[in-house]
């Protein structure tokens, strides 16, 4: 239920956490708990992929690493689609640089849950998904954080359309009265990743 993750220099984490809202305003991020977050990939599916050429089948956005760890900046929306062929590919983009498209990258997916070949794929309509939803699994998510946890970040959210479970979702958490490490005039802080399911109906599991 809960996997222990890295550590980060609570100074450090102090200073990136104070500066977030700035940085986030200029250079385009926002936060991963956010339904801006959520709204933001709904304009990059249909501004930036052809529906004749492309099918999303799969998108997905995170936190950042090192600096950016539990900020809750988004740092990317990464999508993946088949073409006409039946052919992976995955495009991430970035923003830290104003939603500039990475490359374009083939890529093989793990056989889905509910379908064989990726030309079965449906593909993913982010319409019938509103914001308001996204913002109630989170919120649905953060009352399933134990007791004696409390809630730092989103740390990453994903949904597809070839899975039984078609979105999952990671919290990162600080135990109550243990956030911090110190060792030889250094603090960390220490924090937990919680692991979730939701399925089509917008119900949260906590994973065991």
């Amino acid at each position: 239920m809960l996997k222990k993750s890295r550590v980060i220099l609570l100074a450090l984490a102090a200073l990136v956490m104070t500066s977030c809202g700035d940085v986030a305003s200029k250079l385009g991020g926002m936060k991963t708990d956010s339904p801006e977050v959520f709204e933001k990939a709904k304009e990059l599916a249909k501004s930036q992929f052809d529906a004749s050429k492309w099918k999303i089948v799969s998108v997905d956005w995170s936190e950042g690493i090192g600096d950016d760890e539990l900020t809750g900046k988004v740092s990317s929306i990464r999508f993946y689609m088949i073409d006409k062929d039946g052919k992976a590919w995955q495009q991430t983009f970035i923003a830290q640089l104003g939603w500039k498209a990475g490359d374009l990258d083939d890529t093989s997916f793990a056989k889905g849950d509910k379908y064989d070949d990726p030309k079965e794929y449906p593909a993913l309509d982010l319409d019938k998904f509103d914001a308001a939803k996204y913002t109630k699994i989170i919120e649905d998510a953060k009352a399933l954080i134990p007791k004696g946890y409390t809630f730092k970040s989103v740390d990453s959210f994903s949904m597809n359309t070839y899975d039984k479970v078609p979105m999952e979702l990671v919290l990162n958490v600080v135990e109550e009265g243990n956030e911090t490490v110190s060792n030889a005039g250094k603090t960390s802080i220490v924090f937990y990743e919680l692991n979730y399911a939701v399925d089509d109906s917008g119900k949260v599991t906590l994973k065991e």
